[in-house]
């Protein structure tokens, strides 16, 4: 009876000593400073940690470690978080989808230990030049994220290993569709081989329009891109202004069930809207919501409101 009553009092004990699940502001602080969070994401794994059964850092082993890593601003329980987020990343594995796997540059986050292009181009060992992309995150707030390649990502990840940190960065595949105008010939063009000798260009005339850096420059939109609803949301435009137009060349198929898909159909129209695209900027957010399962093609638009045509460009599925 009495061992019985013992280990009811170990128990109330042990529970009398459990810490509480909700954290204060300097220990937020702290676990920011250490793991790169968010204060919204500390307080979160501080919850998370704190009611979670994981097996504790046992005394003698914080005993042994706990002046070098007191000196670096841990306590007990952030080095126990450490312990555990430094396991779960060896064993964690992340499905990368199939549509993502030949993508050869990565948006990277720019957060935690990696908040500046200087330490991301310097532990990427990145020559190229860099820009900071504003964004937003899952729940709306502002954030920035660069472009960086497939090998710095490795070096990137390879130095928070070796740093022993458990902070994880984001990246995501960068695709967008690609935009290789030729400047010798018409290519590519919608419905149009290029390579037909009644249809190459004449080397003594200017250079084929559009060009490839030229700006402001219409674009066929057909699809969801025709959809102010969607542009509003994409490129932040309050009233995006469309014409009505058309394109020759082309016709629409579906891909994936859902998804409109403009192809090379020589002698066929495809109603659709023209849009004025006033940047580079512009256009790379257009690009990547295509993907790189499309590519940018000069068109010919005829414009409803006015019966013009002008030299434009637009998405052209890759088949």
């Amino acid at each position: 009876m009495d061992s019985f009553m013992d280990e009811l009092e170990n128990l109330a004990s042990a529970f009398s000593h459990q810490p509480e699940l909700e954290a204060d502001d300097a220990t937020i602080a702290k676990w920011q400073r250490l793991f790169g969070y968010s204060a919204s994401e500390a307080a979160k794994q501080l919850h998370e940690h704190r009611a979670s059964i994981l097996p504790a850092v046992s005394n003698e082993h914080w005993e042994l470690v706990r002046a070098e890593k007191e000196a670096q601003g841990f306590d007990k329980e952030a080095y126990q978080h450490f312990c555990q987020a430094q396991s779960q990343s060896k064993t964690r594995t992340t499905p990368v989808p199939k549509s993502c796997r030949k993508a050869a540059n990565y948006l990277l986050k720019m957060e935690g230990p990696l908040v500046d292009l200087d330490t991301i181009r310097t532990v990427g060992r990145i020559m190229s030049k860099m820009t900071e992309i504003p964004g937003s995150d899952d729940q709306g707030n502002q954030t920035k994220f660069c472009v960086v390649p497939l090998s710095a990502k490795a070096h990137i990840e390879g130095w928070l290993a070796q740093k022993g940190t458990p902070f994880q960065p984001t990246f995501v595949p960068y695709s967008r569709a690609d935009k290789s105008l030729s400047t010798i010939s018409r290519a590519p063009t919608l419905g149009v081989d290029t390579t037909l000798p009644q249809l190459r260009f004449d080397s003594n005339a200017t250079e084929p329009q559009p060009t490839q850096s030229q700006y402001p420059v219409w674009y066929f939109f057909y699809g969801t891109l025709a959809d102010p609803d969607v542009l509003k949301r994409l490129l932040g435009v309050v009233d995006p202004i469309y014409r009505p137009a058309s394109v020759t060349g082309g016709r629409l198929v579906e891909w994936g069930g859902k998804y409109k898909a403009l192809i090379d159909w020589p002698g066929s129209a495809v109603e659709g809207a023209a849009f004025l695209v006033e940047s580079e900027e512009i256009e790379d957010a257009l690009r990547c919501y295509e993907t790189d399962k499309y590519e940018v093609v000069r068109c010919d638009i005829g414009m409803k409101d006015d019966k013009s045509l002008v030299k434009g460009l637009t998405f052209r599925f890759i088949v």
